[in-house]
């Protein structure tokens, strides 16, 4: 029954979200893509939009990857690993050699879930499996890739001195481990 009512949902969600309005990505032309006030290439950035500054750093996602990264090793498993800026933008992305096809895309929706409702996907399946409400700020912003989202653990929201910049997302292994190794990221930039 949970499972029937969890497809549900997800089908509802879906639903929802196709109601945004989304910016189609056309295959790459000869031209360099135009930058400013028109966006730039694969973000939420859309004609007529002004693009937001990037809120992710480079050096700070390969950080977080890599302690992932090292967390999925240490328990034997092979995950993909996605971090993306406030935009929605992918910043850095790794794929563990042996991690399943499907983690490619899980761990971007994770990361996207996050951004879209500013909450770790851990609380939203707990409060899926509970029959309970969620309160959240729904981002109304189309993101790359058309809003799909996975509301699973293994996505989590970072911060930086206490605004969010940026979401993780790990997907390949069981929901709780994905989340551990997501921690695992933040941790690492949260060291001192």
């Amino acid at each position: 029954m949970r499972k029937i009512l969890f497809a549900v949902t997800t089908f509802a969600f879906v639903a929802c979200l196709a109601t945004f309005p989304v910016v189609a990505q056309n295959a790459p032309s000869a031209q360099a893509p135009q930058q400013g006030a028109q966006g730039g290439p694969g973000g939420l950035g859309g004609p007529g939009m002004a693009s937001a500054p990037q809120t992710m750093d480079l050096a700070t996602a390969k950080k977080m990857v890599a302690a992932a990264e090292a967390a999925a090793a240490a328990a034997n498993s092979h995950v993909a690993i996605c971090v993306m800026d406030t935009n929605g933008d992918v910043v850095f992305f790794e794929r563990m050699d042996g991690a399943p096809t499907i983690a490619v895309v899980t761990s971007q929706n994770k990361a996207r879930a996050v951004l879209l409702f500013g909450m770790a996907t851990g609380k939203i399946a707990e409060a899926m499996q509970a029959n309970k409400p969620v309160t959240a700020n729904i981002t109304a912003q189309p993101m790359e890739g058309g809003g799909a989202v996975t509301l699973m653990r293994g996505g989590l929201p970072i911060f930086k001195d206490g605004k969010l910049i940026g979401a993780i997302g790990a997907g390949g292994s069981a929901s709780e481990n994905d989340e551990k190794f997501a921690q695992a990221g933040v941790d690492a930039i949260n060291a001192k």
